[in-house]
């Protein structure tokens, strides 16, 4: 487990949440988007189609803003600066359960077969600067 968050924060983390992933546009404005992730070791893996709006933004500039929060009282919220790398996409494997950790099995499994898409990229969020709870 990351030294970067706390005990309480990772099992937060853990947890099948929205991330609001916050990339730079060419003009400087930030694009704020929904996507599903995964916690590994202190790092956020999100996929996203390769040419897309967010990896364009990230190739240019891989400086982010990433917030996970709850929308339920008392809000938690874990806000994250951090640079991305852009890596290939894993395998059918990772995606299923990624999938599942979101839908549940048989609506995550179906998810993985009917949007598998083959153009995809994997973003690693690596943390700078964590605040927030």
């Amino acid at each position: 487990m990351s030294e970067v968050f706390n005990d309480r924060q990772s099992r937060f983390l853990a947890k099948p949440r929205i991330g609001r992933l916050a990339t730079v546009g060419s003009d400087g404005t930030p694009h704020l988007v929904p996507v599903w992730y995964r916690f590994d070791d202190g790092v956020f893996l999100v996929l996203t189609e390769r040419g897309s709006q967010k990896h364009r933004n990230i190739e240019r500039d891989p400086r982010v803003a990433f917030c996970i929060d709850d929308e339920r009282p008392p809000y938690h919220t874990v806000l994250v600066r951090g640079r991305v790398t852009v890596h290939d996409a894993p395998g059918r494997e990772w995606r299923e359960q990624l999938a599942i950790h979101y839908l549940g099995d048989e609506a995550g499994r179906r998810y993985i077969a009917e949007n598998m898409h083959p153009n995809d990229v994997m973003l690693r969020i690596e943390p700078e600067r964590v605040n927030g709870w």
